[in-house]
């Protein structure tokens, strides 16, 4: 069989790059650019996904264009899930959400991060990094300085640790000082390179202490392209994808601190949340502790911690993209922003909407029956395997997590009827059908998880056999 991952994956960038233009020159048709450019992505990923999946994980690459792209079943399953998501977003998005600029802008952001996601290239990956980035760096998803200058200084430190790369690379006469699969295991750059990579990590993440933009993207900008940005991942994945490939003995020695240091965020965004009273706020923070569940599971290196954060990743994209959705339309309806601080009743008007917000926000906390309670299950043997005592702040967070939710979701839409609303609208059919969907997905692979884990599981055994790998050599006589 032909490999075809370079065309895939660069028609997959293609298509909304040039649905992007068409969107930003025809504003009448935002909406429909948005959704073409999206579904052509979403097909390219899926063929990508079978053509992985039919290797049985091993990288597909073309050495004829010069290792540009690659694709295997860790950045497959990614470039999936973000394509779908994208997709989601552009058509449930309200009206007013939908203007050249912002269908625009999404539809850069999506094929920036394709380009991340598929590149075998370090100055590819930066490349988009950074240009997914940049429309909330200096664009229409500007928000206040905080997340401005948070995601200007990953992107900063991921250069800075390409060029100490290059140079060690060249220093040792390497022929490809930029490819990914060149560089596998040389450890170029050392120490320096690594904290570099870690700080762009840390900043692209919100891990404690660069934590704080992310709660102000959610409440100064626009809430679904920021649910999608940070949905993408790009630091949980540059972990897998370069650091734990790339400097195995560092990241072996660093992390047992940097994964004490993702649960601790994990904890302090869960008490955040809890004593938080805007919903923006409120959702932000609880997807900054999953997300730092996340990193924590990767650097569990333990074949479970990896798979779990491997599918949790899965689940907390699908899950706070209802839960953001939800909020979005509930605030188009009622022309204001939502707090924790009255009991709203809301659910007599939107029946519909209250209970996807149910369902997302109970499988994000691990409900069984749901894809969470798998990942979750996954992720806490993993980290209290490599971290027996800290480890014990996962559940304790995830705990803490499902105390605000449920706490959001009483006073959004329990308690006595609001007066004075009348014509209020339930989940119109696109919304319906998308949200639906969302929750179909987290339900029936909670109830059948084999091919979700199973995906997931192929990854995190090339991940972990890095790291095994590395001791054994160590012990080595």
């Amino acid at each position: 069989m032909a490999n075809l991952s370079f065309p895939l994956i660069s028609a997959a960038v293609a298509i909304p790059a040039l649905a992007a233009v068409v969107a930003f020159t025809r504003g009448a048709q935002a909406r429909l650019a948005g959704v073409a450019g999206a579904v052509g992505a979403t097909l390219c990923s899926l063929e990508i996904l079978r053509e992985a999946h039919l290797a049985g994980g091993a990288r597909l690459a073309e050495p004829w264009v010069l290792g540009l792209f690659t694709a295997d079943t860790l950045n497959a399953t990614f470039l999936v899930l973000y394509s779908v998501l994208t997709l989601a977003i552009l058509i449930l998005a309200p009206r007013r959400d939908t203007s050249a600029s912002i269908n625009g802008a999404t539809l850069l952001v999506l094929a920036a991060t394709i380009v991340a996601y598929g590149a075998d290239n370090v100055l590819l990956l930066a490349a988009g990094w950074t240009l997914s980035a940049l429309p909330f760096i200096a664009g229409p998803f500007t928000g206040t300085w905080r997340p401005r200058a948070g995601l200007a200084a990953s992107c900063l430190a991921l250069f800075g640790a390409i060029g100490v790369i290059a140079s060690a690379a060249g220093d040792a006469g390497a022929a490809q000082p930029f490819s990914l699969a060149a560089l596998q295991g040389h450890n170029y750059g050392g120490s320096a390179a690594f904290t570099l990579l870690i700080v762009a990590i840390v900043f692209r993440k919100g891990i404690f202490p660069a934590h704080a933009w992310m709660e102000d993207a959610a409440e100064s900008g626009p809430v679904l392209p920021v649910c999608l940005f940070i949905n993408g991942h790009l630091g949980a994945f540059l972990l897998a994808r370069v650091v734990i490939p790339e400097f195995p003995l560092s990241a072996q020695g660093a992390f047992p601190i940097l994964s004490d240091l993702a649960l601790f965020t994990a904890l302090y965004s869960a008490v955040r949340a809890v004593g938080e009273s805007r919903a923006r706020r409120i959702l932000a923070l609880l997807v900054l502790s999953q997300s730092a569940c996340i990193l924590a599971g990767l650097e569990s290196a333990t074949q479970e911690g990896i798979t779990g954060a491997l599918v949790h990743c899965v689940v907390v994209a699908a899950a706070t993209t209802g839960l953001f959705s939800v909020l979005r339309l509930m605030e188009v309806r009622f022309g204001r922003s939502f707090t924790a601080d009255h009991y709203l009743g809301l659910v007599e008007h939107t029946p519909r909407l209250a209970v996807f917000f149910a369902v997302c926000g109970l499988a994000l906390v691990g409900l069984p029956g749901t894809l969470g309670f798998c990942s979750e299950d996954l992720l806490i043997h993993g980290t209290l395997s490599s971290h027996p005592q800290i480890g014990l702040l996962l559940p304790l967070a995830t705990a803490m997590n499902a105390v605000s939710l449920f706490r959001l979701f009483s006073k959004m839409f329990l308690g006595a009827q609001r007066t004075g609303v009348t014509g209020i609208p339930d989940a119109l059919p696109r919304e319906r059908w998308v949200l639906a969907a969302i929750v179909f997905f987290i339900v029936a692979a909670g109830l059948s998880p084999t091919s979700v884990v199973a995906l997931r599981a192929n990854a995190a055994r090339q991940i972990g056999a890095t790291l095994t790998d590395t001791v054994a050599s160590l012990h080595a006589p």
